[in-house]
């Protein structure tokens, strides 16, 4: 039987900035580290026969010990596979009404750059 309604992802892309992990002797059960992954996708546009690229930033919650110490040490530009799901949070006390939408980490894995559409060097 296949289930109504599923929640998962798998985003696979590359570090926008480095990880935000608290100190080792701040690490508690509730502790978690933030990602932040960029994406890059994007369109043909027949009318003016161009590609139209968007890059998109989407927030990663790794939660637990466990991924605070898997995600130390990560810099901007390591590429990276996250498997999670969506998560929604609406921060009224706080002043948003707009819902803000995070990723919450359940698998991470850290992947070697692929040999194709990387530039090593840009003298451009």
């Amino acid at each position: 039987m296949t289930a109504l309604f599923e929640n998962a992802l798998k985003l696979r892309g590359f570090l926008g900035k480095d990880a935000e992990v608290p100190s080792s002797n701040h690490i508690t059960d509730d502790a978690y580290a933030v990602l932040t992954l960029c994406l890059e996708s994007g369109v043909w546009w027949r009318p003016r026969n161009e590609w139209l690229s968007n890059t998109g930033w989407f927030r990663i919650i790794c939660p637990g010990p466990y991924f605070c110490g898997l995600t130390r040490g990560m810099t901007q530009g390591s590429y990276i596979e996250v498997e999670g799901y969506l998560h929604i949070h609406h921060y009224a006390d706080l002043g948003h009404n707009s819902p803000v939408y995070e990723i919450r980490a359940t698998a991470i894995q850290r992947l070697e750059l692929p040999f194709s559409g990387v530039i090593e060097q840009y003298n451009g």
